[in-house]
């Protein structure tokens, strides 16, 4: 097996970063990618008066034959045990013919789930397929969309995305340039020492890398 944040190769021993080092029991292929620890789950959509989220171990893993599994569970033997359940439901499933049946539920960026055994897959809808084309080309895609001010939700590729962007950019810039000339050279001092009173405080409250939690 392979640990996911390093690559390096880690037999059977699974760091539970919460828990320490853990030593799997089941066959995994030795391909396997595997990330282990503890954190917070939220849950979309929760009903009234229900939880919003609750606290687990998990055991992700990215074996063959399936693109993501996560094991849940109080113990690391039932994490283990709840994703090795999972992929041989994938593996079966498909009755070696590797074709799943995928739905894409609310995603957009080309992901889906299996209806039969609930395997998560990666990249398995093109944009066409999902009925989703660019707003610029028209070229089906799964790279980017956002939400327009009559609420229609408007696609682009790689390439118009950051076209776009470069033109908003762009447009940005010129406005700044128009309200530079309409401000005196008093108006400008003051909203320098704005700008540097703000990146003064968001220097002062942007945590580090190290202060960030797993949730």
């Amino acid at each position: 097996m392979k640990d996911l944040m390093t690559g390096a190769d880690i037999g059977t021993t699974v760091n539970f970063r919460t828990v320490g080092p853990y030593e799997a029991r089941h066959p995994w292929p030795t391909e396997t990618v595997v990330s282990a620890g503890g954190g917070r789950v939220f849950i979309r959509n929760a009903k009234p008066g229900s939880p919003t989220s609750y606290g687990t171990l998990f055991m992700e893993v990215y074996p063959p034959g399936a693109a993501f599994i996560r094991g849940e569970g109080s113990t690391v033997e039932e994490c283990e045990n709840a994703a090795w359940g999972k992929y041989q439901l994938a593996l079966n499933c498909t009755d070696g013919r590797s074709v799943h049946d995928w739905e894409p539920r609310e995603y957009k960026n080309g992901a889906g789930f299996c209806t039969r055994c609930k395997t998560f897959g990666a990249d398995v809808f093109t944009g066409a397929q999902l009925g989703q084309f660019c707003d610029v080309c028209g070229e089906g895609t799964t790279y980017d969309w956002d939400m327009s001010s009559d609420k229609t939700t408007i696609f682009h590729c790689k390439k118009h995305f950051v076209q776009t962007r470069n033109d908003t950019t762009s447009n940005q810039n010129f406005l700044e340039t128009i309200l530079n000339g309409m401000l005196g050279d008093d108006d400008n001092d003051d909203r320098d020492d704005l700008a540097s009173d703000k990146n003064s405080t968001e220097a002062s409250t942007t945590p580090a890398e190290g202060d960030k939690n797993d949730e």
